[in-house]
């Protein structure tokens, strides 16, 4: 590896850890351990009265004394203009909060392997345009190239197959998809539960390629709901006893959480344990065993399953058609998890990898091959070499360029050429119209969700009165028939139709979306051949000017 070279790294942006991986010249992919020797850091945030900042460990344990000074579960409001609550009567943006972690996961990395060439950060697949846009932002403020955004589940998948090709006997150094699929499985569910979001997706590596075939979830279910159940049952019961709610202070509250979120890894591996708190005086013991907890969230494990029933369904598939069952996120260590999966599909699920750090070596993976892949040819002598003119001798002399900086062994590099991956859109996409028959805008889906990228589909619609001189077309995203249960993402606008146009006429549009995601959308009123086209491309959802501002102010922040 050149001396100069940056390394391209993986980042799992988490909602209550993060962490952060690289392959390294062999191909053997690491996580990279962050200051406090912790493989992941908590996605926590301090902001101190002299404005210092610390993130991590530090300011998670901080939350239960200070809960008006510290950020947590920030990923739950991207895509919104403000974090829910201030933090010492200040609004911050979830992006800002979500680049401090990017910023201390990139320090600590640069700390441990050198300078970073850029990154690929990982998002739920069930995030929509909004979130994504958030999400690359949160990047871009923390001063990282992001290499690109891809979902968690394809970046576990891709982990999880590379690891299962290693262990029986494949090349480390090797990561063609083709002798991967001869030893890894070939076609997974991924069971995704992480601390605020839950995905499930089915993917399948066959040959050269890897496609996701499907998927679902929901971005606001994860374990703090969890956390949450039990929270209620212990101050609920306090109440009972003692006649005082700890919910009304921030301070109790606070503290109540952190002791229920370890009661809820406690039963994850013991059978019971005890949840015990003193304020105002007042003390309460409470047992609490595993089968009790299941009770309480009995109701948050039946949405994973039917997430899961309605995912085979949308793929089309059986369970005897699915061939491994990965468990990722640290929720799905809940051992009810398995059992529910188990049950349900009559398999064993698969946790063998760490489900803290499977999605960051994922990203990873995505980030090496991303790097070897775009990389340019290193020049070679008389084929596209640099001339260097020397006046003092009057003569041209060719010579060789300095070899560019590579971070991977020649072998890796080629065993990569081949590999494809594609993924399928995780919500669908539509316009709205009216419906004469119920006489109500609608939404009228164009492309519907789990279709494979790229794709273009088209649709014919009609004007809605005579002599109509202007369709606007309102974008939405989103599966409900109710426009209000989804979010508009554009418009595209036909402009100055011909006079006279009968009511009806129709107006055909073209949906073209393409792996990078960017929508392109046109439409075209068909008697007259009058148009309009828009690109919908997932850039910064900030203006610029503003996205400067953020980055420049985090920039500054040195953490604690």
């Amino acid at each position: 590896m050149g001396v100069d070279a940056e390394q391209v790294v993986g980042i799992d942006l988490g909602t209550t850890f993060s962490a952060i991986a690289y392959v390294d010249a062999q191909g053997q992919v690491r996580t990279i351990s962050n200051r406090e020797g912790e493989l992941t850091t908590p996605s926590a945030v301090l902001i101190e009265p002299d404005r210092t900042v610390r993130v991590g460990r530090e300011a998670l344990l901080a939350k239960p004394e200070r809960p008006d000074r510290v950020a947590t579960h920030f990923k739950r409001d991207m895509g919104e203009k403000f974090y829910r609550e201030p933090l010492g009567g200040k609004e911050f943006s979830p992006e800002a909060l979500s680049a401090l972690v990017l910023k201390k996961l990139a320090r600590d990395a640069k700390h441990k392997i050198g300078p970073l060439g850029g990154a690929v950060v990982t998002v739920p697949a069930y995030f929509g345009d909004a979130r994504r846009k958030a999400t690359q932002d949160a990047g871009r403020i923390a001063s990282l190239e992001v290499l690109d955004i891809i979902n968690e589940p394809t970046a576990a998948a891709l982990a999880n197959a590379f690891r299962q090709y290693v262990r029986l006997g494949g090349d480390s150094a090797s990561f063609e998809l083709a002798a991967i699929a001869t030893t890894a499985p070939s076609t997974t569910l991924v069971f995704d539960l992480g601390g605020g979001t839950f995905d499930c997706t089915i993917i399948r590596i066959e040959g050269e390629r890897l496609d996701v075939l499907a998927t679902g979830g929901e971005v606001r279910l994860g374990g703090v709901d969890w956390d949450v159940r039990l929270v209620e049952h212990y101050c609920e019961e306090f109440v009972r006893r003692h006649g005082v709610d700890l919910r009304d202070s921030p301070e109790s509250l606070a503290q109540i959480q952190a002791l229920c979120e370890m009661a809820k890894i406690t039963l994850s591996t013991r059978s019971q344990t005890v949840i015990v708190s003193e304020r105002y005086g007042k003390q309460l013991h409470l047992p609490i065993n595993r089968r009790q907890f299941e009770e309480l969230t009995s109701d948050l494990l039946t949405r994973t399953q039917i997430s899961v029933e309605t995912l085979l369904e949308d793929a089309l598939l059986s369970w005897d058609r699915i061939d491994d069952i990965l468990l990722v996120g640290g929720s799905s260590r809940m051992p009810v998890v398995a059992e529910m999966l188990g049950r349900i599909s009559g398999k064993k699920p698969n946790m063998d990898q760490a489900p803290d750090e499977i999605v960051a070596h994922g990203a990873a993976i995505h980030a090496a091959i991303l790097h070897m892949h775009t990389r340019p040819a290193t020049a070679t002598a008389g084929d596209g070499s640099w001339t260097l003119s020397t006046e003092e001798i009057g003569e041209t002399q060719s010579v060789e360029p300095p070899p560019a900086p590579d971070l991977f062994a020649p072998e890796v590099v080629e065993a990569t050429r081949n590999v494809k991956m594609t993924d399928v859109n995780s919500h669908g996409l539509g316009v709205v119209v009216r419906d004469p028959r119920e006489n109500r805008v609608v939404n009228s889906l164009v492309i519907p969700k789990n279709t494979p990228l790229p794709t273009e589909r088209v649709k014919v619609f009609g004007t809605e009165a005579a002599n109509q001189r202007m369709v606007r077309l309102r974008i939405l995203e989103g599966d409900t028939r109710d426009p209000r249960g989804c979010a508009q993402i554009g418009e595209c606008i036909i402009r100055h139709l011909p006079k006279g146009l009968p009511k009806g006429a129709p107006v055909e549009v073209t949906f073209r979306y393409d792996t990078s995601g960017r929508i392109h959308v046109r439409a075209v009123e068909l008697q007259h051949a009058t148009s309009a086209e828009v690109d919908l491309k997932r850039d910064t959802g900030f203006e610029q000017v503003d996205l400067d501002r953020l980055k420049d102010a985090v920039s500054e922040i040195e953490l604690e």
